[in-house]
């Protein structure tokens, strides 16, 4: 493997999860276990929180992984689907899915992988 191609697999792990969590349809057990691996937080016996079910641990996750950051949750222009809003003083991440808690996720990797892409590293 060349380290350009080394460079970006960061990039591609939190693609891909991203579009994972963008594809899913309600709580997801594996995804919550790749969540709490893409963020470093302990699983106990292999089980992680249930990220893809519970708006609070979303917010949770959001809190301690993005201090400083905001976040809001509403309904998109269709008024169907939920969408979720991170932002920091200068950047601003948006994302439309199933469920709130889908939404919130995706928001929330959607700044990691553009930091990602930029840096061709992980960012913690």
């Amino acid at each position: 493997m060349t380290s350009d191609a080394t460079a970006t697999e960061p990039y591609l792990a939190v693609a891909g999860l991203l579009r994972q969590v963008e594809m899913a349809t309600g709580a997801d057990k594996q995804s919550d276990r790749a969540i709490a691996m893409e963020f470093r937080r302990s699983t106990t016996n292999g089980e992680a929180p249930d990220y893809t079910a519970s708006v609070d641990r979303c917010v949770d996750l959001i809190k301690e992984v993005m201090p400083g950051w905001s976040w809001h949750v509403g309904f998109g222009a269709s008024g169907i689907f939920p969408y979720a809003l991170v932002r920091d003083a200068t950047r601003r991440f948006e994302a439309q899915a199933l469920t709130v808690p889908l939404a919130l996720l995706c928001a929330l990797l959607k700044p990691k992988v553009a930091s990602d892409s930029e840096t061709g590293s992980e960012p913690r």
